[in-house]
């Protein structure tokens, strides 16, 4: 994803991104693909974990921070990041969900909600 700035994985296709977030204990960049959903002109990034009983990483080092670097479509965007709770949270999950029913499963079995991180795009870095 790195080397066509975000144009060409080798993933099924579903609308992927690339993370670009320093290390909440390191600062050292970090670099992660996540699937994302689209919600108008915001994107929605859920910290499912695949079901896990734990949060991923990547969610303590988003919440440390205020923006981000996204590599998305062949473009660099620099993003607000706002971690959403009560109302909010919910309805992201619920439109996540619609998008990609195995947050519903990956819910179930972690048996903890989900992180919901909504980044809004800023710029074109």
């Amino acid at each position: 994803m790195r080397l066509t700035r975000g144009r060409v994985r080798l993933s099924f296709p579903i609308p992927m991104l690339l993370l670009e977030c320093p290390g909440r204990r390191s600062g050292i960049l970090r670099r992660t693909p996540l699937l994302y959903v689209a919600s108008g002109e915001h994107l929605l990034l859920v910290g499912s974990n695949a079901g896990q009983r734990t949060d991923p990483v990547w969610c303590g080092n988003l919440a440390m921070v205020d923006e981000v670097d996204c590599l998305i479509g062949g473009r660099r965007l620099r993003c607000r990041v706002t971690r959403l709770q009560g109302p909010e949270h919910e309805q992201a999950l619920r439109s996540a969900a619609a998008f990609f029913p195995g947050y519903d499963a990956y819910s179930a079995r972690a048996g903890r909600e989900l992180p919901v991180f909504r980044l809004e795009p800023r710029e074109e870095s």
